[in-house]
Parts: C-alpha cells; structure tokens; sequence
C-alpha cells in the first residue's frame, strides 16, 4: 500500500514541475528555459560552492535603505529572482514568488536553500559591507556585474542623496537590452573552416599547493592599487591590464621556483559574447585561455614579454577560432541530455571533481559602473571558495584597482611575489593581512 501512495505522491510532483516549467521562466512570459551554460556547475558531488560581490563602503551599511534599494532595482533584472526546478536530471529556471530581501548577517546562506528563499542570488550585510552571492549556474561574473551596478546606484541615492550620472547603468525602467536572456548553447556557430583553430598546451607547471584536498577554510588577500598608476605602466609596456597582472604574477612563480620545467600558465577567463554576437547575454559566456610563462622570458624585457602574450590572447580571442571551440561545448550538452537522470548526469560530469589546471586562474571583470558614486566606495572584489591552488580576480572601480588573491591555502608567498613585482614598477599599494573565508555550497538538490 505504501509503494502506491509513492507512486501516487511522486506523479503529484512530477505533474507540478511539469506544470511550473511550462508557465515560467527568467523573465515574465518565459518557459521552459533549461539550463544549458551553467549546466556543469550543478552535477557537482557536494553542491556548488556561491560566488560573491563584496562591495565595503565607507559608512556602515542602512538595512532599510539597501532594501529599498533592492526592490527597486530587481524590477530592471527579474532573472535575479528565480530558483531552479529539476526533472530527470535537468533544471529549469523559473520565477520565484518569493521577493529578494537584503539581510543583515555576516553568515553567507546556501543558494537554492529555503533560509534565502530558495533563490539563486542572495543579498547580504553586515557592517560597512554588501554581499551580493550568486550561484555560477545562474550566470557568470559578466552577467551580474550589472545588477550589482544598478543596485549600488539606487543604494547611493538613498545612502547619501546621490546625485550620481546613470550613465552606461540600467534603471528600473530601461527595457530589458537584445538577447539579454538568450542562451548561448542552444545550436552551433557558423565560422571559417579554413582556417586553423589556435590551440595552447594545459600541459603547465603545478605550484605545490595546486592538488585536491579537503580544506574547511579558504583565504584571500586584497590588494588595492592606484589605477592612474597601474594604467601606465600597462600603456609603458604595451600590456592590459590582465597581462600586466599575469606577468608579475608569473614572474613572481618563476622566481620562487628556478627550476620550473614547464611553463607557467595563468588561464585567463575570457569573455566571449561579442564573437557569438550576444554582447548583452546574462547567462554564462567564458572560456578559459592559457598564457604560458615560458623560461626564454627570463631573457626579456617586460615590454617584450606584454607584446608576446598580448599577440597569443589575440589569436585565441579570434572571433572563428572561439565559435569553433563553442561548438565543441555542444557535444558535452548534448551527451547529457541523453542520459535519463540525476544520477547518470552526475556520474558523468564527476570528473570536474578531480579536475586540476595548472598553474593558476586570472579573471578580469572590467571597470565597475558607479560614475560619481565611487566616492562612497571603499573597495570592491569578487571571490569563492572551494577551488584547489591559487586564483586572482580583478575589478577596477573608481581610482582604484582591486586584486583578490583567493587561496585554497593560507601562505603570502605568492602575494609576496607579486607585491614585489609591483615594487620594481614603482606602483604603491595597499595589502591586507591573509583572511579567512568560506563561501557555502548550494542547496539545490537534496544530497546523501
């Protein structure tokens, strides 16, 4: 009699997913709107661990008044309100009824759990902070970078009678932009086959931390720098500002280890959406290129070295060679979607688990819009946890650049290395001490 009730209370709940993917999606009038780009991040064994903007002002942060302002500014971006509906092994995105609410705690919630609402983005505070935690299934750090613009806008309004421009930020009433919501993984990219893909060995140096381990606490270091400052030694050397920081970082790595006999990576994100021609897509849109450090650029100069890298970046970045590697992506969600279940798909994508690339990761999100409001701003950076080795993320915002170095590790060597980098180029900075942080995993499927 119990396996009927079962059976009964199970096709209930397949009938009701079946019924709120069919009638919802990110924004109002969307449905069925299966994750695709996000996909690999929700097979993972123990959950994904949140992406967060930490945003520190210089006052103490108004609860009501952050509220307000996030009211206001989740009218502009309705695929901030949504959770996640699975059905054999898929998800779905739909509207939350659920408002976003902005609390005060320094505890950061698991995304998809019931304590924030089972959303996807989460909206903290706690002294001069903001934390704006976002699930990477959901969309990438390009994609909420935005809303986290617009949120800042309307919160200095209010904070402090901002009468900032809201130049190049999307208001409450500015319509959603062309492709905004569209997914990028739906069918393949045309591009020139005549031409030769550009591909870089992986095979790179591993730092001795670069393994997988259990580690119940991460760390990061946040460095500050003028940005006049850095923008000119960038423009001096022929280098943006991601290889400018890939250089010293590199350099740094290869001056702690003489006898490092491959090259030393950093695997830059890079964004992609120009070259699938959905500039404005909030969905996930980045792949990963490396810029191997290789030992005949001890022999150069740092101008040599910035030209060298910029002209590999440029040829991977070839709008051809990157709708050719987007198509690549197709086979991987396409296999998926022809196994019946959860556990098959998690089977599948378990190898991500154990997945290491050498040497480090380096992702720059670009200039943070905030106009006049960058006065209030203390600092801003983005960072999570649960990564093997050594990450560094970038922003800029102000006249300022921000580094986070996270760490699955707690040592400053590397920081060290790097602070000294910037010595040698005569840049002033400012560095924090190693701190701790965790960023939760999510919730959203229920694990053994």
């Amino acid at each position: 009699m119990s396996n009927i009730f079962t059976k009964i209370h199970g096709t209930i709940e397949r009938n009701h997913k079946n019924i709120q993917i069919r009638s919802s999606g990110s924004t109002p009038g969307a449905k069925l709107e299966k994750i695709r780009s996000g996909q690999s991040y929700l097979y993972q064994k123990n959950g994904m661990e949140s992406e967060v903007f930490e945003i520190t002002f210089h006052k103490k942060i108004s609860g009501s008044m952050l509220n307000q302002a996030l009211t206001v500014a989740v009218k502009r971006y309705p695929y901030m309100n949504t959770k996640l509906v699975e059905l054999d092994g898929d998800f779905y995105i739909i509207q939350n009824e659920m408002a976003l609410t902005a609390r005060k705690t320094a505890t950061l919630a698991r995304l998809g759990h019931i304590s924030c609402g089972y959303h996807l983005v989460d909206v903290t505070y706690s002294g001069k902070s903001v934390y704006v935690s976002w699930h990477h299934a959901l969309c990438d750090g390009k994609g909420i970078k935005p809303f986290v613009e617009t949120l800042i806008w309307y919160y200095c309004k209010l904070r402090y009678n901002s009468k900032a421009s809201s130049d190049g930020i999307r208001l409450a009433n500015s319509p959603l932009l062309k492709d905004e919501t569209t997914e990028p993984n739906l069918g393949s990219y045309s591009f020139d086959e005549s031409k030769q893909p550009v591909s870089v060995s992986r095979d790179a140096y591993a730092i001795p931390e670069n393994i997988i381990e259990k580690h119940e606490t991460d760390y990061r270091y946040d460095i500050q720098v003028s940005a006049s400052a850095f923008m000119k030694a960038c423009k001096a050397h022929h280098a943006t500002p991601v290889i400018l920081t890939s250089l010293l970082v590199s350099e740094g790595i290869a001056t702690l280890y003489p006898d490092f006999d491959k090259p030393i990576n950093a695997n830059v994100a890079v964004d992609i959406r120009a070259a699938l021609d959905l500039p404005n897509t909030f969905k996930n849109c980045v792949r990963s290129m490396p810029l191997p450090f290789e030992k005949e650029f001890l022999s150069m100069s740092l101008t040599e070295r910035a030209e060298k890298q910029r002209a590999l970046l440029n040829a991977q970045r070839d709008r051809d060679n990157l709708r050719r590697a987007a198509n690549s992506s197709l086979g991987l969600f396409e296999k998926l979607d022809s196994l019946p279940d959860y556990k098959s798909k998690q089977g599948m994508m378990d190898f991500f688990n154990g997945m290491l690339i050498n040497t480090y990761f380096i992702s720059y999100l670009g200039q943070m819009v905030v106009n006049e409001n960058a006065q209030y701003i203390d600092t801003v950076g983005f960072y999570n946890s649960g990564a093997a080795g050594l990450g560094v993320n970038i922003l800029s915002c102000g006249n300022k650049f921000c580094f986070n170095f996270k760490q699955s590790f707690e040592s400053d060597k590397y920081v060290k290395a790097f602070l000294a980098g910037l010595d040698k180029l005569g840049i002033a900075y400012k560095a924090s001490e190693a701190i701790p942080f965790l960023t939760p995993n999510d919730s959203i499927i229920k694990r053994k």
